[in-house]
């Protein structure tokens, strides 16, 4: 704790030139996030810190704050870890509860890029610029949301894929194999998810820093440009069979509508957000939220996949 507060003291004190009672009641009502150099030596400043601060203390939703990256680490990455960590934190402990903070202004596209939106007009903080910014919560509402316009994006680069390009093979993908693997992993995260909502929420652990991070790397893999296998041994790899694309589209879009029934009617105790409920074969055990953000992210890789088939 006292590396975090050496290092708030340093930038929001020091750097910035501002006078002001950085610590304050709210410390000791918080959840603390602190990234250290491995094998800190004691006493030193940490690398990167932030603050949960529960629903009723700074708004009446949870909020982030204090948010710090020590000067030689900015632009590295280490500042975005910081914040999907942190955000992940606020959904195990306040689930399906929006995320309010006071954002300096000269970071709202950084904010804006975990989701947050400009709320109100900005206001001088300690004489800094700064404005309220809202993450919405993440429900099933929210998450059906984000998987509908994936679709949509999905939709739209595959009626831009050449006739030829339309069907491929098992082993050379086309446009008709790629919404066949989807179909085919789709289907297999519904139904196990359906299985495991046949179970208590308080049966399973829950989530924890470890999950976190295996939550934010997996769907950072599904954004670079890695070539994937079929991690499943096979059970989502297409057949390779002649079809219609359109077809087969309309057949995985139709599908939607039910599962997400199934989906709301498993998935009512918020509790269910707070466990690792949902077994990767790669990234191991993660949350309700992270396994519908893979699933988000997995229909982004594949319409990266049908761009490519447009040359």
């Amino acid at each position: 704790m006292f590396a975090a507060l050496r290092l708030r003291s340093d930038v929001f004190v020091v750097e910035q030139d501002c006078v002001y009672p950085d610590l304050d009641d709210k410390d000791v009502q918080c959840i603390h996030l602190i990234a250290m150099e491995e094998n800190a030596k004691h006493g030193q400043s940490a690398l990167a810190a932030a603050r949960m601060v529960p629903p009723g203390v700074s708004y009446a939703e949870p909020s982030i704050g204090r948010v710090v990256t020590i000067h030689a680490e900015r632009g590295g990455g280490l500042g975005r870890a910081l914040m999907e960590r942190a955000i992940r934190i606020c959904q195990r402990h306040w689930p399906q509860q929006a995320i309010r903070i006071s954002a300096q202004q000269y970071l709202i596209r950084f904010y804006e890029g975990f989701g947050f939106d400009c709320t109100g007009e900005g206001y001088l903080e300690d004489g800094i610029p700064h404005i309220e910014m809202l993450r919405p919560a993440e429900s099933l509402d929210f998450w059906m949301s984000r998987h509908a316009q994936a679709v949509e994006r999905f939709e739209s680069a595959l009626g831009a894929v050449p006739e030829n390009k339309k069907n491929g093979s098992s082993e050379s993908w086309g446009a008709v194999e790629i919404i066949q693997h989807l179909q085919l992993s789709e289907g297999g995260l519904w139904r196990y998810l359906k299985k495991k909502s046949n179970a208590q929420w308080s049966d399973f652990p829950v989530t924890d820093l470890d999950s976190d991070r295996a939550g934010i790397e997996l769907i950072r893999l599904l954004e670079s440009d890695r070539r994937w296998k079929d991690p499943t041994g096979g059970l989502i790899s297409p057949a390779g069979d002649a079809a219609d694309p359109a077809r087969v589209f309309d057949e995985w879009r139709k599908s939607h509508g039910p599962a997400w029934i199934d989906l709301n009617h498993s998935f009512q105790d918020a509790r269910w957000w707070t466990v690792k409920l949902f077994k990767h074969p790669l990234a191991g055990y993660l949350s309700l939220s992270d396994a519908l953000a893979f699933n988000r992210a997995h229909i982004a890789h594949h319409v990266a996949q049908l761009e490519r088939l447009h040359s």
